[in-house]
């Protein structure tokens, strides 16, 4: 059976809010990746079939490149799209730690209201991978509950700002 991981949270904001955080450009190059990197929106294209390439540069001046390639926009409800690390040039590759890790994962956001408030509900499952693929992206659960809860904390932080 194909891994899964899942984190979910609530945030003090309309889902109208939420979902623009995640869907505009310059949103979400506010507060998307690891606490404490820079992230810039390189492309973007929100439509099935089109992608993000986006650069985070993290405090020691090191820089990796993510690709999203969108499956699926139903606003304000849900996206979903491949997910992996990236060149430069906006082509998907290898894992920047070394070892083994699924290329892409299949990454699915629900945006849920909940009054005035939206749950975000996240999952990621790792595509076509090898079974050390897997395992690895098992063996790195706890870091991605860690990663995420990070890129949350600026996400609340940045809905507070009421941009």
């Amino acid at each position: 059976m194909t891994p899964e991981f899942r984190i979910s949270r609530s945030f003090d904001a309309p889902r109208e809010r939420v979902w623009a955080a995640w869907t505009t450009p310059e949103q979400l190059g506010r507060w998307f990746g690891p606490k404490g990197v820079a992230t810039t929106v390189l492309r973007f294209d929100l439509r099935p079939g089109g992608g993000l390439h986006a650069r985070m540069v993290s405090p020691d001046g090191g820089v990796m490149f993510a690709k999203f390639v969108y499956r699926t926009v139903e606003a304000p409800a849900t996206l979903v799209w491949e997910h992996g690390f990236a060149d430069e040039a906006g082509d998907f590759t290898e894992s920047p730690f070394g070892g083994p890790w699924p290329l892409r994962l299949l990454t699915t956001v629900s945006f849920a209201e909940e009054g005035a408030r939206t749950r975000v509900t996240l999952t990621w499952t790792p595509l076509e991978a090898t079974a050390e693929e897997e395992a690895a992206f098992t063996a790195m659960m706890d870091s991605m509950t860690g990663g995420w809860t990070g890129s949350f904390e600026q996400l609340d932080a940045f809905l507070a700002e009421g941009a």
